[in-house]
């Protein structure tokens, strides 16, 4: 039977244990503003997704997510990969409490505990394409992760890498990044790689490609500027070939929302990606780190049903 209560997750860890905090605050909020709902606290990494399976099979079809983006990354793949029912038979929706905070901003959620639990309340949604990415990780077989944001392999990723340590035992800041992009400009490297996008082939030396759903990763950098989230397409930001000269000056425009004015950065829209490099790259999923052997990247349209306040221009 189907349960018309919310299922609340909450990530304790999110925003260097920010969560956990204002947790008392929220419930507080989302009694006064009269939601029925129960409530499950992930204790250890990909937890998020054994929980939403359960919660399916016991008939919760509203979900809750009070995190940052990588706890929606974990729930989003809870909702793929669960069995039961259809994902855009499940609505989600996010109070964001986490370091980045990327996906709320392609999709005007506030940052505010209060103002996001009234959005929810009214329950405009939309329905997000989900990406899908196959890679390696030490394994012999192919795994799968499913992405609502974006996907970093390079550059990108090495920086996630740096950071995960203090991420994983919920001490993770927003200077954290900025430093762990530091030390990227010190050690990452172009990579000979062959790219296969749609139909179209490019061999390159990659130093870092961006391809994803929403416009915004890394606590705000607008590097997907034309990414539309429910339009059936991935787009895609390339940077190859580049020195760590022309990087730093380039850094301005990447601070300042200016990424589509990089003459070293190209972007493309596309369905699929495969990818074949020269030796192992960093990878990253929604903030997650992967590994270091992507293999393809593509698109599954309008899957996930979520409270959202963005305005498609796109006709359907």
């Amino acid at each position: 039977m189907v349960n018309s209560k919310w299922q609340v997750i909450l990530n304790p860890n999110a925003g260097g244990r920010q969560a956990e905090k204002d947790w008392p605050m929220i419930k507080e909020e989302l009694i006064n503003e009269g939601f029925s709902f129960e409530t499950e606290l992930t204790q250890h990494p990909l937890h998020a997704i054994e929980i939403v399976n359960q919660k399916v099979t016991e008939g919760f079809r509203n979900f809750i997510v009070i995190g940052g983006d990588g706890t929606l990354h974990e729930i989003a793949n809870g909702i793929m990969h669960q069995k039961i029912v259809r994902p855009d038979e499940i609505l989600l929706a996010m109070i964001s409490v986490g370091t980045g905070n990327d996906w709320i901003k392609t999709h005007q959620i506030s940052p505010d505990y209060k103002e996001a639990i009234k959005q929810i309340k009214t329950g405009k949604t939309i329905k997000q394409d989900v990406g899908k990415i196959v890679f390696k990780n030490g394994n012999p077989d192919p795994d799968i992760r499913y992405f609502v944001n974006s996907v970093g392999i390079g550059f990108d990723a090495r920086v996630v890498k740096y950071i995960l340590p203090r991420k994983l035992k919920g001490k993770s800041r927003k200077t954290d990044y900025i430093k762990g992009l530091i030390r990227s400009l010190v050690f990452h490297k172009n990579i000979k790689s062959l790219l296969h996008i749609d139909n179209l082939k490019i061999e390159t030396k990659l130093y870092n490609l961006t391809i994803g759903l929403c416009k915004f990763k890394g606590g705000g950098f607008k590097l997907l500027p034309n990414a539309i989230p429910d339009d059936g397409e991935l787009d895609m930001t390339l940077a190859c070939k580049i020195s760590k000269r022309k990087l730093i000056a380039s850094l301005p425009k990447l601070f300042g929302g200016k990424v589509d004015k990089i003459k070293y950065f190209d972007f493309y829209r596309l369905k699929e990606l495969l990818l074949e490099t020269s030796k192992p790259v960093c990878t990253e999923a929604d903030g997650e780190f992967l590994g270091e052997y992507p293999i393809q990247v593509s698109i599954i349209p309008n899957q996930l049903n979520i409270i959202s306040n963005y305005e498609t221009s796109i006709c359907k």
